[in-house]
């Protein structure tokens, strides 16, 4: 065996077990009853031992009773609550069986109509083939091709409201749709009844809906008689009961005891098969109809009552509180006590504290005792922001680690939604604490390691798609895996290849078509790495979805397998860091990825690649997975109620309670009336037409608070509620209710609550950091620092720190014998502030702004038009613009008209120059020469334009297209112009002006060999070579600012007697070879934003990290 490979240890998973206590007074109660009670209710509010009950009751039925395992059913409404039964109930036999009973509603339904088409009783076109459930996923595509089939004329739509028609194509339409058929399937209606409904209810959407409805149903049974979708599942189950008595009877006689979890998470299909199913049978029905989280998925907790009176069922009640102390006892009936009362619900708002310790005779450890005083068991608290929110709970936990010596795993924190989940996840996770989410919280889609590889499958189907954006998106990904840095770098070595080529292309240009051509990249080393691997992924997708046979499994797994990160994801997923919780998040991500395209694949083996990216892409709903999940060490759970539903934990945070987020009182299913559909058959046209919108919006409030007494609940010693107080947030009503304000004189409202550091060591040294230079508690703090240190805690040792570390290097930045490289048009800078100049020149300026590209396509303009009518300039500006990259808006046309000024401007300096007898000599003209001094300047760069006056001499021009102007002073001893005339003076321009006599009429030198040009006519004055050497000076030509003309500021030619540039050059040379750079401005000069590097200038804002 290989010595240097870990060695691992397998363990079972850890499993939630539900405490089995001795039962309290009324759990007994009820379970002396069995058997021959016959049907019982049980309420019981959250806490009370329900579960615990059903539990016990099988137990007792199996073991005491004779009763075999599979003569008991123990539902649950969900996957996770029946897992947990089933793992409670194993546990407390000591054993496993051949058949649980513990099933989910679905799970159960599913069984039932397998049997009856093995024995005939429901038909199917292939007796051998199971039923199977159709995914939301699925069921939307099904939906989404009969819409097209419309559309395309295949077929004859149904005709919807005129004023349906833009929302047809939409997803958001589709929604409706599947939320109204869910409706009509779960109250048993047929098309035709649905029409009829429509009709007599002035609804055409519903006769529209019936008519897709139909068709629907009919694809479903032309595909396969034994496809149910998520609502028909139970609705089937039911009708299967109802309609075969004989049938049904022989399925009660399968069963001496029913067992039934929240019963008030059942929608109506589930009520009527519960009927049929324990009609004159043992059952036990627990329910709390204050505590739903299926109320998006039809739950009916107001059915209860209804199933109770059907059933003649009689009636019990928990009243002890084996999970909530007393406060949160309190705190929870003051929201139970919000919601409307529905047939005996009130019955399950009972609560009587049960101290476990004294029943059980035992003591409370001395830790658990300390907590309380510690932690007060209800708080609220509001914040200022979302980011203050996030740093609260991020706080409050810490405090639970290090004050009340509390588990990661004993803490939970609940929001609404999935996207709070996430967010509250990043936050967490960047600060240290491990989180563990749910897979189902999030769609596929939505994970940060699958949308990657989704948007590479994407371009590998349609590669024209591919622009800087997505390329930029796919390197920054989790897979691409580069930072904002690395791709800055990498456009910057692309250009660099491009210029020294001869070609003029943007970076965005590059990076595509490095993206395409992987083998582009392997002149850049490792800057181009990263790029490589990404651009091979989408090369290998490519390559599978040209093979005949290529389906989505194939193309996925060559994009995989491109990304090389299997074996690092692998690896980095048994560490017990932030790292190894995000790797095994992103590997269950890709399981389960992989697992939708396998079933995908199985389901509709006809169904291309791109379908299924469609398929994919429209999932809005967390796609149900039965990938088995690695287990991570201890984390905090981060998840939605509807997750938490049947759980609990010792502490419990209940975040984001803003108005209309939690509760979201929005009317739902109004585009097509499905909520109304429901009012229609319970209460009548009549009924229906009378309910006023504040009383749907009542309704839908219960809802939240229903969810909402769920999640506080969850919580048995603990309980922390949090908002957002803010001028864009309101705070929910819901934190009243667990936390009642009393206003005071000095305080009407409730205050915000300030954020204590976190309790970790990376806010604890940055703390004592800032205690370490006052003069009260330095010595304390740097003694602890030091401490801290020889532990080696990272920031703790003053080496370490940014403001002390020692300079890198105290030399000058080039060697005293070398040629300082000197830019004229960066010499004003270094003058003016050589910090600046040096941060600038070490690439710490910000990206290129829209100014400068604006002047670079002018420039390039005037270059390769040095002399054309400004129609001519205007048509090349509208050739050119689109390269810009602009957003076509209100922006982007004021822009194209300063530039199309700027050109007018340049076609009017062009023709006055003429008339003052001035010709081109050339443009864009590249010189180099060496300045001799205290350091030797290599003096380089370009002119705008080379002009001949009318005496002959040698005028130096320089377009200038900002709308900063210098003033006539400045412009004398203008220091880029005197450094052009100094080059010029020291022979920079000779050959060009000794070339003049020999050049072809017409012709304009120009560097860089361009079509375009224009011919020049020579000046009347003859030929140049006898005056051009002759210095006429040099002017700035602004084409910017708000003047209507051009402005043309000359400067003065240098004589021998007066030569002030010269001793610039110089300075500017020793400037920039030095060890040292001053920072030189007025830091309250327009307010302190005169500086361009205020975070880092040493006279602007701000201090020095030691002080």
């Amino acid at each position: 065996m290989n010595a240097s490979l870990p060695t691992l240890r397998l363990v079972p998973p850890a499993k939630d077990s539900l405490t089995t206590p001795s039962p309290s007074a009324d759990q007994r109660a009820v379970l002396e009853l069995l058997p021959g009670s016959g049907p019982q209710l049980v309420w019981g509010a959250p806490g009370t031992g329900k579960s615990t009950l059903l539990v016990e009751a099988a137990v007792r039925s199996i073991a005491e009773h004779g009763v075999e395992p599979a003569q008991v059913l123990l539902l649950s409404p969900s996957r996770l609550g029946a897992a947990r039964l089933r793992d409670a109930l194993s546990a407390r036999l000591q054993g496993t069986m051949s058949s649980s009973p513990s099933r989910t509603w679905a799970s159960y339904a599913f069984d039932l109509l397998r049997r009856a088409q093995l024995e005939g009783v429901l038909p199917s076109s292939n007796p051998a083939r199971p039923p199977r459930l159709i995914s939301g996923p699925e069921q939307d595509l099904l939906i989404r091709e009969l819409l097209q089939g419309h559309r395309e004329g295949l077929a004859i739509g149904p005709r919807w409201p005129a004023d349906l028609d833009e929302a047809l194509d939409t997803r958001g339409f589709r929604q409706e749709i599947r939320q109204l058929f869910d409706r009509v399937i779960d109250n048993g209606l047929s098309p035709e009844e649905l029409s009829q409904l429509g009709e007599r209810n002035e609804r055409p959407e519903w006769q529209a809906a019936a008519q897709l409805y139909g068709e629907y149903r009919d694809l479903i049974e032309l595909k396969d008689l034994g496809q149910f979708d998520p609502a028909g599942l139970i609705r089937a189950a039911s009708d299967l009961l109802s309609q075969q008595p004989a049938w049904a009877e022989q399925e009660r006689e399968r069963f001496q005891l029913v067992l039934v979890d929240d019963a008030q998470e059942l929608g109506r299909a589930g009520h009527d098969l519960l009927r049929q199913l324990v009609a004159g049978k043992d059952a036990l029905l627990a329910a709390c109809p204050d505590v739903v989280v299926q109320g998006f998925r039809g739950a009916r907790p107001d059915l209860v009552g209804e199933t109770r009176d059907l059933l003649e069922a009689t009636e019990s009640v928990l009243s002890s509180s084996h999970r909530l102390s007393a406060p949160l006892i309190s705190a929870w009936q003051r929201v139970a006590e919000r919601i409307a009362q529905r047939q005996g619900g009130h019955k399950a708002r009972q609560l009587t504290p049960l101290d476990q310790r004294e029943s059980a005779g035992q003591q409370a450890a001395p830790a658990e005792a300390s907590r309380a005083a510690i932690t007060p068991p209800v708080s609220t608290a509001l914040l200022s922001s979302e980011v203050q929110q996030r740093r609260y709970l991020a706080e409050r936990i810490l405090h639970q680690l290090a004050e009340d010596g509390r588990a990661l795993n004993d803490i939970a924190v609940i929001v609404r939604t999935g996207s709070q989940v996430a967010a509250i996840q990043r936050y967490l996770v960047s600060h240290g604490i491990p989180v563990r989410v749910p897979v189902a919280e999030t769609p596929v889609r939505e994970e940060p390691a699958v949308r990657p590889l989704m948007a590479a499958y994407q371009l590998a189907l349609e590669p024209g798609r591919l622009d800087a954006e997505s390329a930029v998106e796919l390197l920054s990904s989790r897979i691409g895996g580069m930072s904002s840095v690395q791709i800055r770098r990498l456009r910057q070595a692309l250009r660099v290849e491009e210029l020294a080529a001869g070609g003029g292309r943007s970076s965005d240009e590059l990076l595509v078509e490095a993206m395409q051509r992987p083998a582009q990249l392997a002149s850049l080393g490792l800057d181009g790495r990263a790029a490589a691997r990404m651009a091979k992924v989408l090369q290998a997708g490519q390559q599978a979805l040209a093979e005949p046979a290529a389906n989505p499994q194939s193309v996925l797994w060559a994009l995989w397998e491109a990304t090389g990160l299997s074996e690092e994801w692998a690896a980095a997923a048994l560490r017990e860091d932030a790292l190894g919780i995000r790797a095994d998040r992103d590997l269950d991500a890709m399981m389960a990825l992989f697992q939708a395209a396998e079933r995908y694949v199985d389901q509709a083996p006809a169904a291309g690649p791109a379908v299924f990216l469609e398929y994919l892409l429209g999932q809005e709903l967390p796609m149900d997975t039965l990938a088995a999940r690695a287990q991570t060490g201890e984390a905090v759970e981060v998840l939605t109620p509807a997750s938490a539903a049947g759980r609990q934990w010792p502490v419990v945070m209940v975040a984001g309670l803003q108005e209309g987020v939690w509760p979201n009182n929005r009317l739902r299913g109004e585009l097509l009336g499905s909520q109304y559909l429901v009012e229609v058959l319970e209460l009548g046209s009549s009924g229906a037409k009378q309910l006023t919108a504040t009383e749907r919006m009542r309704d839908i409030r219960y809802d939240e608070l229903r969810s909402f007494s769920a999640a506080i609940s969850r919580a048995s010693e603990v309980l922390i509620c949090t908002a957002v107080s803010s001028e864009d947030e309101q705070p929910s009503s819901f934190l009243d209710m667990v936390d009642p304000w009393q206003p005071t004189e000095t305080q009407l409202s409730r205050p915000l609550t300030e954020v204590r550091r976190p309790k970790n060591l990376r806010s604890l040294v940055a703390e004592l950091r800032q205690s370490n230079e006052s003069d009260q508690d330095a010595i304390e703090a740097a003694q602890i620092l030091a401490a801290l240190a020889n532990e080696g805690i990272a920031g703790a040792a003053p080496e370490n720190w940014w403001g002390l570390a020692p300079l890198s290097s105290t030399q000058p930045i080039l060697p005293e014998d070398a040629v300082v490289p000197v830019s004229p048009s960066k010499i004003e800078a270094v003058l003016n502030s050589p910090f600046n100049w040096f941060i600038q020149a070490a690439g710490g300026e910000a990206e290129q702004d829209l100014a400068r590209s604006l002047g670079t396509l002018i420039h390039s303009i005037a270059q390769d038009l040095p002399a054309a009518t400004q129609s001519e300039y205007l048509a090349e500006l509208e050739k050119r613009w689109p390269s810009l990259g602009l957003r076509a808006n209100w922006q982007e046309k004021l822009d194209k008209r300063r530039a199309e000024k700027m050109l007018g401007k340049l076609s009017s300096y062009l023709i006055a120059s003429s008339a003052e007898g001035r010709s081109l000599l050339a443009v864009e003209k590249g010189f180099g020469v060496e300045i001799a001094g205290p350091r030797t300047a290599a003096l380089k760069g370009k002119v705008d334009r080379l002009e001949i006056d009318a005496q002959g001499r040698l005028v130096i021009i320089d377009l200038k297209t900002g709308s900063r102007k210098p003033k006539a002073d400045e412009v004398a001893q203008h220091p880029q112009l005197g450094a052009y005339q100094v080059a010029a003076a020291a022979g920079a321009f000779e050959q060009m002006s000794a070339a003049v006599d020999h050049q072809p009429e017409g012709e304009v030198d120009d560097d860089s060999t361009r079509q375009g040009e224009q011919p020049v006519s020579e000046s009347a004055s003859g030929p140049a070579s006898e005056t051009s050497q002759l210095p006429g000076g040099a002017a700035l030509v602004q084409l910017g600012g708000s003047t209507v003309g051009v402005s043309v500021q000359e400067q003065e030619a240098l004589s021998a007697d007066e030569d002030w540039a010269t001793p610039l050059v110089q300075q500017a040379a020793l400037l920039m070879s030095a060890a040292e750079f001053q920072a030189v401005h007025d830091p309250q000069r327009d307010g302190g934003r005169g500086c361009p590097f205020p975070e880092v200038c040493p006279l602007c804002q701000g201090r020095q990290v030691t002080e």
